[in-house]
């Protein structure tokens, strides 16, 4: 009986350790689980890695020094763990680079540098698979008006002058810019209504292009940013006729306003930024918080100055109405110039 006990007992063991062993691998497999994902949480250490910083211009262009600066301070000041690299995708008035960031959905690490009511005038103009609004809002970083310029040596010393021109020779004068769908170049198309005139208008690559041909003499005149227009009204080459903004700029201070001129209210260029569809939250709250490091750092605030910009810090949630605000704005002035096309 015992040698029966003892064989039973022996029996035994072998029936308790499987239990055992399963019960500490079921524990372990736990374990390993919670470990994995707390560090797969793409929301704890973001960024991870660098984030794309897409521009529509050249290297050079306006977007692509403000994008370059913005990139910089984030890296000098270490704002954020990884870098903002700077990819340039210019055509199309931003058509290239919306197209770009538009493919890839839920990107957290894409972001695009916007001049929201250039993308809104591309968006509402041409047949497109996406609008403004099919991207993610972060934020708005500053704002852009525009100037009417002409050189120096032109015989027109005031936008009257411009516009009586104009009348006695339709179609004959040439306005220069980078874009037909461009804010800009809708702030021409809404002066040749409001006045009863037309000219025509030549696309460049860049305004800095645009006003080189109105120093050349192959275009008369170009309505571009205040920024790059300065230097040549400093060094006398250049005269600003005209300023499409809120109030008088003190860098041109002769020049009126296109409200003064009773050609309506100003159209303004937000400059922001805009995140790949549906991109995560956790992703815009902290680019959110990021950008507006940026915007507060004193190299920004001079880099504002220089080029001729006005404070305009948004966040989120009102850049995101804003969107919608200035689409429908763009909107009915495109109506009103007979310029929208059916999709």
């Amino acid at each position: 009986m015992k040698r029966n006990g003892r064989q039973s007992r022996k029996k035994d063991k072998p029936l308790r350790s499987p239990y055992i062993f399963l019960l500490w691998l079921a524990g372990l497999v736990l374990l390993l689980a919670m470990a994995d994902g707390e560090a797969a949480d793409p929301a704890a250490d973001y960024p991870s890695k660098a984030i794309e910083y897409a521009v529509h211009s050249s290297p050079g262009g306006n977007s692509d020094r403000m994008s370059r600066l913005v990139s910089d301070i984030v890296k000098q000041e270490k704002i954020l763990r990884q870098p903002l690299v700077v990819l340039n995708k210019p055509g199309a008035g931003g058509g290239a680079v919306m197209g770009y960031v538009f493919e890839r959905k839920r990107n957290p690490y894409l972001i695009m540098n916007v001049p929201l009511g250039n993308f809104i005038g591309t968006t509402l103009l041409e047949k497109l698979p996406y609008d403004i609004n099919s991207f993610t809002p972060i934020a708005n970083m500053a704002i852009d008006g525009s100037v009417l310029a002409v050189r120096s040596n032109s015989p027109f010393k005031t936008v009257d002058d411009l516009i009586a021109e104009a009348k006695k020779k339709p179609k004959e004068l040439i306005q220069g810019g980078s874009s037909f769908t461009s804010a800009r170049s809708l702030t021409g198309k809404s002066m040749q209504k409001v006045k009863g005139v037309q000219w025509n208008f030549i696309s460049f690559k860049t305004e800095a292009e645009a006003l080189i041909n109105v120093l050349s003499g192959n275009v008369h005149f170009a309505i571009t940013s205040p920024g790059i227009v300065l230097d040549h009204v400093r060094a006398g080459r250049m005269r600003v006729l005209l300023a499409d903004a809120p109030s008088r700029y003190p860098q041109f201070k002769d020049a009126p306003t296109i409200k003064e001129t009773g050609m309506g209210e100003p159209l303004v260029i937000y400059h922001g930024i805009l995140g790949s569809p549906l991109m995560p939250d956790y992703a815009v709250k902290k680019l959110e918080t990021a950008f507006m490091k940026v915007t507060e750092s004193d190299r920004f605030k001079k880099f504002r100055e220089d080029e001729v910009l006005q404070p305009g810090w948004i966040p989120t949630a009102e850049y995101t109405k804003l969107l919608k605000e200035e689409t429908d704005r763009l909107k009915a002035l495109l109506s009103e110039l007979n310029l929208l096309k059916k999709k």
